[in-house]
């Protein structure tokens, strides 16, 4: 097709082929400027769903609006042919990062790591699961920015319209989660972290954590083998990345973290210790530790049984070498040792003063990163708190703390109750977020009836059954006053609006103007009638009939299938 004319667009060459078609560069000839096209052939649109996965890649990318995303530019048919318009990238894929560079440093690879974390958290946002997270699909331009591509086979989690096939496993072997080899339980944005761990392994390693032959394999070690740590094949790499890696790759949805964005966060701090220069655990191989796979743990038993034999059979000369070599290397670690102490004693005895945390914290706060925020508390802000209890600051830094916390709670009510947190069953949510949870809905139940006053019993209800110097309760005690206070705010305004329109109405009544009179009566009565909150200020003539009593709130509370401890007291409502 190189040549050829799709639309506006002409193909200048060919950049990659995939399952579902092929990636061509183009020229945009009305402006000069190139983007990429995807084109899929009639023929094979028209098999196996194709075409409308075609489809729903490109209705998928056109919601999208991040830097770490391929943009889509457009889509199209010209005499047979599908085609969809991507931004064109100038770089190389992270496969092709890996296959000329090898395994990365492992500061790089917390940068990529902030990236498609940030990339796939958008896309879980949106209710969208990629499903065929991999080096492949991973462009990298000259800058240095990550952008995620290729959404053929994501799983919308809004769409009712099946396309992969009963018991059809979707997917890229070397990556895939378990649950999405078995397909229970169902796929969720979980299984995108699972392939962001393997990603990351990789980028640290070099190679992806299983390694196999066939595809049946590798679906087995996913399935079965221990999770490997990547210290085992990296001479030198951070404890918590040791360990963050392991989490994302946990056999069971709910023990890896509970979103992308938790993972950037953990990223973040990591980054924040390098540029800030602070020390960093490591975590170093152990001969204790486990290989990844049983045929490694026995060839590295051969292999020192084969040194062990070598030796003797080669002299004291060797001997005496390796005895050297161990001396400076533990002469090494003696001195870093005591540079370790000596910087820790430092740090005691010359520890940043009260004004420096302060200064420094005030600075993050002042930052719309949430990722900058948490920072702020856990770097500057508790520490400000604990080591200097009389501080100045000390209303401020509890501001602070409180907005992170009211932040944290908002964040975390909106997942529990957005289609990821249904379609995940919320099983990693505690007594406590279910109990706020069910409180949350019965409070929009409420506000869509025009029931205000229910709703402002709801949150505060809630409020009074928490403890707000409770540390694991005070978050939602902040979220469940917030939201009372802006129910409120919302009554008062409503209520001194009605009443303006009132004056307004009688003085155009006087005035003998009797149908602009009927007419602000008429709109009172249909938009502000049903809200319960108004009942007094409109008067039995203007009020609606309400929608809801107290009879059928009760068989609305039966009805909620939330658990039965976590429902609002009906007794408390009724009051």
């Amino acid at each position: 097709m190189i040549g050829e004319k799709l639309g506006s667009f002409r193909i200048k060459e060919i950049l990659g082929t995939g399952a579902m078609g092929s990636v061509y560069l183009a020229e945009h000839e009305p402006t000069g400027k190139l983007a990429a096209l995807k084109i899929i052939s009639n023929d094979v649109a028209q098999r196996n769903n194709t075409d409308k996965r075609f489809e729903r890649e490109a209705e998928i990318l056109k919601q999208f609006n991040h830097p770490n995303i391929v943009r889509w530019l457009g889509v199209g048919r010209f005499q047979g042919t599908s085609y969809f318009a991507m931004e064109y990238i100038k770089g190389s894929t992270l496969e092709q990062m890996l296959a000329t560079r090898g395994a990365l440093p492992w500061q790089e690879v917390v940068d990529l790591g902030i990236q498609i974390s940030e990339s796939l958290h958008y896309a879980h946002q949106r209710g969208v699961v990629h499903r065929d997270l991999k080096p492949s699909n991973l462009m990298i331009n000259e800058k240095g920015q990550v952008k995620l591509a290729d959404f053929g086979i994501a799983k919308d989690l809004d769409a009712t319209e099946q396309l992969t096939g009963t018991g059809r496993t979707l997917g890229t072997a070397a990556y895939m989660a378990p649950e999405q080899i078995r397909g229970n339980p169902p796929v969720s944005h979980k299984t995108d972290l699972y392939a962001l761990g393997t990603v990351l392994y990789q980028m640290l390693t070099g190679r992806p954590p299983f390694e196999g032959a066939t595809a049946v394999i590798l679906m087995h070690n996913h399935l079965n083998q221990e999770v490997p740590r990547p210290r085992e094949r990296v001479p030198e790499i951070p404890k918590a990345l040791d360990d963050l890696v392991v989490k994302l790759m946990a056999k069971q949805p709910a023990d890896r973290p509970w979103d992308a964005q938790a993972v950037g966060h953990e990223l973040t701090k990591l980054r924040d210790k390098v540029l800030q220069s602070k020390p960093i655990k490591m975590a170093w191989p152990t001969t204790e530790s486990p290989a990844p796979g049983a045929a490694a743990g026995r060839q590295a038993t051969e292999s020192g049984k084969r040194t062990r034999k070598a030796s003797r059979t080669h002299g004291h000369s060797e001997l005496d070498e390796t005895r050297k070599y161990r001396k400076i290397l533990e002469t090494g670690a003696l001195v870093l040792a005591l540079l370790l102490v000596a910087a820790g004693i430092a740090y005691v005895l010359w520890p940043p003063g009260q004004e420096y945390l302060y200064q420094h914290a005030k600075a993050l706060m002042a930052s719309k990163s949430r990722s900058d925020r948490v920072t702020a508390r856990d770097e500057y802000i508790e520490p400000l708190d604990r080591r200097f209890p009389g501080h100045p600051y000390r209303s401020e830094t509890k501001q602070w703390l409180d907005s992170i916390l009211l932040e944290e709670a908002d964040n975390r009510l909106g997942l529990l109750d957005s289609r990821i947190g249904a379609a995940l069953g919320n099983s990693s949510a505690t007594k406590l977020e279910l109990t706020v949870l069910a409180y949350s809905r019965q409070a929009s139940k409420r506000a869509e009836k025009r029931d205000d006053l229910g709703e402002l019993r709801v949150w505060d209800e809630l409020a009074h059954q928490l403890h707000p110097e409770d540390k694991d309760e005070r978050g939602w005690y902040l979220l469940a006053e917030e939201r009372a206070q802006k129910v409120r705010e919302a009554i008062q305004n409503r209520i001194a609006f009605v009443q303006s329109e009132l004056v307004r109405a009688k003085a155009k009544f006087n005035a003998g103007f009797f149908e602009d009179d009927a007419t602000i009566k008429a709109h009172l009565r249909d938009e502000y009638g049903p809200y319960t909150s108004l009942a007094g200020v409109l008067g039995p003539e203007l009020k609606s009939p309400s929608p809801k009593t107290e009879g059928k709130a009760t068989a609305e509370a039966k009805d909620d299938k939330t658990p039965a401890a976590s429902t609002p007291n009906q007794e408390s409502d009724k009051s």
